[in-house]
């Protein structure tokens, strides 16, 4: 193998997991004059042993008397959430996702489920895994029990699409748990290229063509183009006005043509090397070609990474 290769090829590992969930319920309803621990607080999916068991021996306060009630402030959660954390990240390499209210109220008497308090609780829930996304919850259905002391929803770190039935757990004035589900529909809205003209086949687009709006994206199977990728772009396909204009609409323009010369580039720390070498096949950006040293003949493999210019694998 050539130094030149020898030096710039290299192979990158990366461990992957599901996704966690780590949320603190904002209202929980403990014993009055009880010691509150922070496994109250938390609804935990994904979670390891180590975490769990590290937050099983938290003490956060003493609940007030019976009928009174007590907040508890996000900095002070965060603050011992935040090692916690930390570590957990470190251990197990998976992704974490975080939800702190603002405030948690510690209850002494009992908490009711009703819809408006549940919509807050998903909405607070899943508005950080789509952050530009408008969500709106519709024909929620609560269950309807007497003597309710407190209830807990169970979530996963996922959005869902559409319709969804979630549990939640449900703990009677008498201390029995009792399953129950919570439904309703998601609809996620997000910013997304409209077209203000009926576009052709093959005809370029310009920003006067479109204008972003908030559209349903709930079944969207196709991604959401940036501005720098609509400008200037060829239609793969019509677009009737009003439309919403996705990007496999857009034709991919070849980055390369087969017999151009390149130049082919590979970066490790501080150093980088560039060569040129002749592309054996058209490609557009992001895939993998054949590349020909033109020194040596020796046949290289390369990333397109834009027009002219490829990424050595």
């Amino acid at each position: 193998m050539k130094p030149f290769v020898a030096l710039l090829t290299f192979i990158l590992m990366q461990a992957a997991g599901a996704e966690a969930l780590l949320r603190v319920r904002p209202h929980v309803v403990v014993s009055p004059n009880s010691e509150v621990k922070l496994s109250q607080l938390i609804d935990g999916q994904e979670l390891s042993s180590e975490l769990r068991a590290k937050i099983e021996t938290v003490a956060l306060s003493v609940a007030p008397a019976y009928g009174e009630k007590q907040e508890l402030a996000n900095a002070s959660i965060t603050s011992i959430l935040r090692p916690l954390i930390q570590e957990e990240r470190t251990r197990s390499g998976k992704q974490l996702h975080v939800v702190i209210p603002k405030t948690v109220i510690i209850d002494t008497v009992k908490r009711d489920i009703d819809a408006e308090v549940v919509r807050a609780e998903l909405t607070q829930a899943w508005q950080p895994l789509c952050t530009d996304c408008q969500l709106e919850i519709e024909a929620l259905s609560v269950p309807k029990v007497d003597n309710l002391r407190d209830w807990s929803l169970r979530l996963k770190a996922e959005l869902p699409r559409g319709s969804f039935s979630l549990p939640v757990d449900l703990i009677r004035e008498n201390g029995s748990p009792l399953p129950a589900w919570v439904s309703g529909r998601l609809i996620v809205k997000r910013k997304v290229p409209v077209a203000r003209r009926a576009l052709a086949i093959g005809e370029r687009v310009v920003m006067q063509d479109f204008v972003w709006e908030y559209r349903d994206t709930s079944f969207a199977t196709d991604g959401v183009p940036v501005t720098e990728e609509l400008t200037g772009k060829r239609m793969k396909q019509g677009l009737r006005v009003n439309d919403v204009l996705w990007r496999g609409m857009l034709e991919k323009e070849r980055a390369i043509r087969r017999g151009d010369l390149v130049q082919l580039k590979s970066t490790e720390g501080a150093w980088e090397i560039s060569m040129g070498v002749i592309a054996q096949q058209d490609a557009y950006i992001g895939d993998v070609i054949n590349l020909k040293n033109p020194r040596t003949n020796n046949i290289l493999m390369g990333q397109v990474t834009g027009q002219g210019e490829v990424e050595l694998r």
